[in-house]
């Protein structure tokens, strides 16, 4: 897996990205450059990991000398955990930015920030939660992204030594700077939705980027699965009960060409094939050879089945005569 990249600026929401807004409204310029697309943008997230796991991804605060609690989850949300309000974890808040190209957390109150690529999420989903002591509190009820990352070096090859670092992502509702926090009652009326969003962005940019395949996993030479190619392979071998089909090669490679074309004509040698008018030419090297009859006319004499396209035998007074 890849591994996250740390950096000291956050990105600007208006002029790092292109919203995608404006990016499905139009045919883009190119898809290899320019600004990689904001699927969505959130100011207010707060950031939970385990105590063990936290320091693995580097924007989180260090904890003063006389207050280590300060890095505890803090309420409303806390009182959702369990293990005294979850003192087994540890929050950062952060500006979440779900781009095209990574998934950005950025702290304002560290200044770091991780751009996590989207294979190292092996694992994302909605995780319910509810007051530990009140829990048919509906305002005391909301959801967060719940996530398993694994970069380069977070874990063993094997499952017995798989160690991912576990992330919530809990969108919340800021406070002014004048109230204190621990005025905060209640959830974020809007976190249902706003936890939506983010979980199915975060899932559209992973299908954007599936993940690598690894060696192991590749198919091994004599592992026996179908392609589709076309009809008149001479080197296929042909797939029972699916006339015209013939299995293809287990390397990936293109199906053997068609009989007679010498190989496959594609945008970078359809120029050897054929002129500006479409007529075929076949120069050094490539064949122009088309089959037998291939662009001859025939004569009437060389018909077989009967004049006009009658079979010997049918009732001749009953089909159409040709005209020449």
């Amino acid at each position: 897996m890849l591994p996250p990249t740390v950096i000291r600026t956050c990105p600007s929401a208006d002029t790092d990205f292109q919203p995608l807004s404006e990016y499905q409204a139009q045919t883009p310029d190119t898809f290899f450059d320019g600004k990689p697309v904001l699927y969505y943008h959130d100011e207010n997230v707060k950031a939970w990991v385990s105590a063990d796991q936290h320091e693995r991804l580097y924007f989180f605060s260090k904890p003063s000398e006389d207050d280590s609690a300060s890095l505890n989850p803090s309420p409303p949300e806390s009182y959702a955990l369990e293990n005294n309000y979850g003192k087994h974890l540890r929050e950062e808040k952060v500006e979440a930015f779900v781009a095209s190209n990574k998934l950005i957390l950025f702290s304002h109150k560290s200044g770091t920030g991780i751009e996590i690529p989207y294979p190292a999420i092996t694992l994302h989903a909605i995780k319910n939660f509810r007051h530990v002591e009140k829990p048919d509190d509906d305002s005391f009820k909301f959801i967060g992204v719940y996530m398993q990352l694994e970069f380069s070096g977070s874990g063993g090859d094997d499952d017995e030594t798989f160690d991912p670092i576990e992330l919530t992502l809990v969108p919340y509702k800021a406070l002014p700077k004048e109230q204190p926090s621990a005025e905060a009652s209640i959830v974020d009326p809007l976190n249902n939705e706003r936890t939506t969003a983010l979980f199915n962005q975060i899932s559209a940019c992973s299908n954007l980027h599936p993940d690598p395949q690894d060696e192991e996993d590749e198919v091994d030479e004599g592992d026996d699965f179908d392609r589709i190619v076309f009809e008149g392979s001479a080197e296929g071998e042909a797939i029972e009960g699916l006339p015209g089909a013939f299995r293809g090669d287990i390397n990936g490679g293109l199906p053997p060409p068609m009989p007679g074309s010498s190989g496959w004509i594609t945008a970078d040698n359809v120029n050897q094939y054929f002129d500006e008018d479409g007529n075929w030419i076949g120069q050094d090297g490539v064949s122009g050879e088309l089959g037998d009859g291939a662009g001859r006319v025939r004569g009437r004499d060389e018909v077989e089945d009967g004049a006009n396209g009658l079979e010997d035998g049918e009732d001749v007074d009953s089909k159409r005569p040709r005209t020449e």
